[in-house]
């Protein structure tokens, strides 16, 4: 593994990390330039929906707007280059979502899965060209 792979693994770690903490925060202008202009996402084993990196957002937005905190976490994060600029990228995620109660206790969400992506190299840097979700679990 020479300097430049080294460079590429942090840049596409800094990736996952900002789509974490773009979820997290429902910044979902920087949650959508995660991904290539053509991304293709598939969240529908999680119930959600399969199509564009704003057609997603747009189900994203309020979806999450029920949740007053949200803690989305992955790792295990493991890549396998294609060329210079293209690699395969596979990750398992947590999430904790909370629901506030008017009265009484809040409902806690769980859940945890994977992630299989294809991110490319883009002139502004390591972006989602496909991802595909694959729930494991979810529980309150």
């Amino acid at each position: 593994m020479d300097i430049n792979e080294l460079i590429d693994r942090s840049e596409i770690n800094d990736l996952l990390v900002r789509y974490s903490e773009a979820l997290n925060r429902a910044d979902w202008e920087t949650w959508t330039g995660c991904f290539t202009e053509d991304a293709h996402l598939d969240y529908t084993t999680a119930g959600g929906v399969e199509g564009t990196a704003a057609e997603a957002a747009a189900w994203l937005g309020p979806t999450m707007a029920m949740f007053d905190m949200r803690i989305h976490r992955m790792a295990n994060v493991q890549i396998c280059f294609d060329g210079p600029d293209m690699a395969a990228v596979g990750s398992q995620y947590s999430t904790v979502m909370r629901i506030p109660a008017a009265e009484g206790k809040p409902t806690y969400i769980e859940a945890a899965g994977w992630y299989d992506d294809v991110v490319v190299r883009t002139p502004i840097g390591w972006l989602f060209n496909k991802r595909a979700e694959r729930i494991a679990y979810a529980r309150t």
